[in-house]
């Protein structure tokens, strides 16, 4: 008997399983724009550790010195140096920063397009295999929006060395695409195809704009080791018959040749297995609906979940990709009731969305954009969302909270930053950070002697 109580209070005194070490990447950047265009606008690094004690604080911001940038995507992708290129819709600036200590980083460079620049409006950033940065420009220098220029006038590439240095601009005109609007918006490419995919999203993001945003209704395919334009490709129309209007973002399945562009206006989803081949051709594989306004999107690495925001619906959606060609819904989140109590309303409008390295996180920001040609504002929070990769059930991170108001969601309308009291800000392109690693200590892998 004395010999079972001390096994009993052994067993009772062994310590119990610890938590398991989070090995995700612990900070968020959020690259957002000063409300009211008086201050700089800057690049935010929260907290995105779960197991941190300041989880969804605001740790550090990275003022740029100009205002009015309206800022708008990033690479999402990160990139072996740690950089990230940020663009600037209204004043065609692209702002390069080094984080490979995300709270020790700095601005290192800015590409201000001047005068002699053909093209404006920097949207999307895609890492080239050189280590070189190719931005989608959706307008040509000076567009105005005059009725000759919407099917004459078109947008292109600029190529930016690591450093955020010009190295050239390549105009998307097509002679075989006459009578389309050319406007680059969205990009996304495949290495192991040899292929970049560009969406013609559509004219009027920048500042001299003057009417609506006129959408496209293509997509181009380049080849991506030159940079050369092979294809224009026409998306079709629904059922509705507006389905392919502004082809949005694109994403390529990380395992099998085929490719995924949504629409914004259109709030429909495209597919393609043929961008490798020289009859390259999109099919209609699901519709969101009228008026839901597709956002960002991402697609998890084993490609079997598809995530994207529907500003015009205010949700977040899975789709399941068993099927390639018949995608089915899986899960869905409102953004315009509040995550901690669903009898309060919020104004919601999530555009911005950036995944996890491993598909099972998702942030995503509540604010879309402000250019002459079209506005739309959120209420200008920035969510953890988690996807369950084995259903691709999508709820709130309820643990990611604002460190002033302790209400889910970080909350941009603030009056103090950690670069001082400027006020609110609007919040869109996002990108999860990891620090580079730590050189080896000199010696400890030396030969013995």
């Amino acid at each position: 008997m004395a010999a079972i109580a001390v096994l009993a209070l052994l067993a009772g005194c062994r310590r119990r399983p610890e938590t398991p070490l989070f090995i995700g990447e612990p900070y968020l950047a959020v690259w957002a724009g000063d409300a009211d265009r008086q201050n700089s606008d800057f690049l935010a690094v929260i907290d995105a550790d779960p197991t941190s004690a300041t989880y969804g604080k605001v740790l550090r911001t990275y003022p740029v010195r100009s205002r009015g940038n309206e800022p708008h995507d990033v690479n999402r992708e990160p990139r072996a140096d740690r950089r990230l290129f940020a663009g600037g819709l209204l004043t065609n600036r692209t702002f390069v920063f080094d984080l490979r200590q995300p709270l020790a980083g700095r601005l290192m460079a800015v590409d201000d397009a001047g005068p002699q620049r053909r093209l404006w409006g920097p949207h999307d950033f895609v890492s080239l295999p050189s280590g070189r940065v190719a931005a989608t420009c959706v307008d040509p220098a000076r567009y105005r929006g005059d009725p000759v220029e919407l099917l004459t006038a078109a947008g292109g590439l600029a190529e930016l060395t690591a450093d955020g240095q010009p190295v050239r601009e390549i105009p998307a005109a097509d002679p075989a695409a006459r009578g389309l609007i050319i406007a680059p918006a969205g990009a996304a490419a495949a290495p192991a195809l040899d292929r970049l995919v560009t969406t013609n999203r559509g004219h009027g993001y920048t500042a001299l704009t003057r009417g609506e945003a006129m959408p496209g209704i293509s997509v181009q395919v380049w080849r991506l080791q030159d940079l050369q334009l092979l294809k224009t490709v026409v998306l079709e129309a629904g059922p509705r018959g507006e389905e392919n209007l502004a082809p949005a973002t694109v994403q390529f399945l990380h395992h099998e040749p085929m490719v995924y562009v949504n629409t914004a206006q259109g709030g429909a989803l495209y597919a393609s297995d043929s961008v490798q081949t020289a009859v390259a051709a999109f099919k209609l594989v699901y519709d969101f609906g009228a008026d839901s306004l597709g956002g960002d999107s991402a697609l998890t690495p084993d490609d079997r979940w598809y995530v994207g925001a529907l500003t015009g619906k205010n949700r977040l959606v899975a789709l399941d990709l068993a099927d390639r060609w018949h995608p089915k819904p899986a899960g869905a989140v409102r953004f315009d009731r509040d995550p901690g109590d669903n009898s309060r309303a919020r104004a919601g409008g999530p555009s911005g969305l950036v995944m996890s390295a491993d598909g099972a996180r998702l942030a995503v920001a509540d604010y879309t954009i402000d250019v002459p040609g079209y506005q739309r504002d959120g209420d200008r929070r920035v969510y953890m969302v988690r996807l369950d990769r084995a259903t691709g059930h999508l709820w709130f991170d309820e643990g990611f909270r604002d460190e002033l108001t302790g209400e889910v969601g970080v909350d941009f309308n603030r009056q103090r930053w950690p670069h001082g009291d400027t006020g609110p800000a609007r919040p869109h392109g996002l990108a999860f950070l990891t620090p580079e690693p730590p050189p080896p200590e000199e010696g400890r892998h030396a030969p013995r002697p």
